[in-house]
């Protein structure tokens, strides 16, 4: 092989999914042993490991999946985090997707408050009655 070649195949980091997985092999650890070593359902370790990040709501979210894999797997984290910001998350579709949210809507008032009320002022009323029948007799 050239230098040109050997520096080219130097520029192509694997993905974090590549690095993960390949560590995960070399110690012999099934995904589902991984799963339960983190507390994760196992198809977690699957899209981490296809470099498949739509799961979670945000990059962020994503990212700390990544590094708690590679820390149960002492993987250099710097690495794998260099190769994680390296993906184009949100060009890809990926966890990078806009969460759109309803206002809050209050309670609509029904039946439920006028019963609340009308028994809130039969509670007074009795409350009123009970006083003054003490108070007279």
């Amino acid at each position: 092989m050239s230098d040109s070649s050997s520096e080219q195949l130097d520029l192509v980091a694997p993905s974090p999914g590549v690095l993960l997985k390949a560590a995960r092999e070399a110690r012999n650890l099934p995904e589902r042993e991984v799963a339960e070593r983190l507390n994760w359902l196992p198809r977690y370790v699957q899209t981490i490991e296809a470099d498949d990040y739509s799961v979670w709501r945000s990059t962020t979210f994503a990212r700390g999946y990544v590094k708690a894999y590679g820390r149960l797997l002492d993987v250099d984290e710097t690495k794998l985090m260099q190769s994680f910001d390296g993906l184009d998350i949100a060009k890809n579709g990926g966890a990078a997707r806009r969460v759109t949210t309803q206002p809050l809507q209050l309670q609509r008032t029904g039946g439920g408050m006028v019963i609340g009320l009308v028994a809130l002022g039969l509670l007074a009323a009795g409350l009123w009655w009970w006083q003054s029948g003490l108070a007279g007799g």
